[in-house]
């Protein structure tokens, strides 16, 4: 099998028309978060103060990942997996309205974006030491039966259910970033957490991303234009571990509890949201490749489905995504 460890992509970025407005202040602001690296560009008609943005921004990324990170023992999810099941808990409203999008993922993909699968990653060694997990439980539940409820209240049917937000966590963060740099009246910014996009222009422009090429045979393999719009991609190759003498993606298949081999997927999703397109893109790739476009088609999804094949490319797309295209 032939694997490539796919640069970070989505990182090329163009502001199109945007960088040519000299009457324009620039800002560019950077971090990590979430494990992975972060940066915004700002364009403004007023001068702003960016300590104080990005210390807002920072604020913002933190309060997710203490309610959403199954890398640390003190978040918000891990008490949630702690808690017994049967039994409403209440939790913050970040956490509440992440499961809640989750939720209506599962429903759009026909259940392969499933939140309930973190014992199975767990147990074949990520996140945790596998042998915490309790083993032999039967796993006859899915995301539909996490019950939520008005005041932030969620319910897990078993004690032993292992939620886990990592599909869409990063994509709602990128969504209450954009939030609050609307509330600023800011007039064009690109948001990228970690290859998780969100554009805004207010004079209507598109910007423009660039895909970069997984084998580096050229500097990219597509360009996409958005206007307010979200791309979000994912990976197979993309946090991966050795399990039992095979390389193995964090991509679960909910149907056979199988975690997908074939390191060499890439399937990118644009949406209004980016909580959505990063659940969708998750989803997505956790299908059979060959059914990914038929079924994106069917249900009105914009995806590209991009496969390495004896080092060459190959993309397909859907019809929704051949919208925004560059030319």
């Amino acid at each position: 099998m032939t694997y490539y460890k796919l640069k970070i992509f989505l990182l090329i970025f163009i502001f199109s028309h945007l960088l040519a407005c000299s009457a324009n202040k620039s800002y560019k602001l950077s971090g990590n978060a979430f494990g992975a690296i972060y940066y915004i560009v700002i364009e403004n008609d007023k001068i702003l103060d960016p300590n104080e943005i990005h210390s807002n921004i920072k604020y913002i990324l933190n309060n997710i990942d203490n309610s959403a990170s199954n890398y640390k023992n003190n978040s918000e999810i891990f008490a949630l997996n702690e808690f017994k099941g049967g039994t409403f808990k209440s939790v913050s409203s970040n956490l509440f309205n992440i499961i809640q999008k989750a939720k209506v993922v599962g429903d759009q993909t026909n259940g392969y974006f499933d939140i309930t699968l973190g014992d199975i990653k767990i147990s074949k060694g990520f996140y945790l030491d596998k042998k915490s997990i309790k083993k032999d439980i039967k796993r006859n539940y899915t995301y539909k039966d996490i019950v939520l409820s008005g005041n932030n209240l969620v319910k897990k049917p078993y004690s032993h259910v292992n939620i886990d937000l990592s599909g869409i966590a990063k994509g709602y963060a990128v969504d209450l970033v954009f939030n609050y740099l609307i509330s600023k009246n800011i007039s064009n910014f690109l948001i990228n957490i970690g290859g998780e996009i969100k554009t805004y222009s207010r004079t209507e422009d598109f910007i423009t991303i660039a895909i970069d090429d997984p084998t580096n045979n050229q500097q990219y393999i597509e360009e996409v234009l958005l206007n307010n719009n979200s791309i979000a991609t994912s990976g197979t190759y993309i946090d991966t571990v050795n399990f039992e003498g095979l390389e193995i993606s964090h991509i679960t298949n909910p149907k056979t509890l199988r975690n997908v081999s074939n390191l060499n997927i890439l399937v990118s999703v644009i949406h209004e949201e980016c909580a959505i397109a990063d659940g969708l893109a998750t989803g997505l790739i956790a299908m059979n490749p060959e059914k990914i476009i038929n079924f994106s088609n069917s249900n009105g999804i914009a995806s590209m489905l991009t496969i390495v094949r004896k080092g060459e490319l190959e993309k397909s797309y859907s019809t929704e995504f051949l919208k925004y295209l560059s030319d």
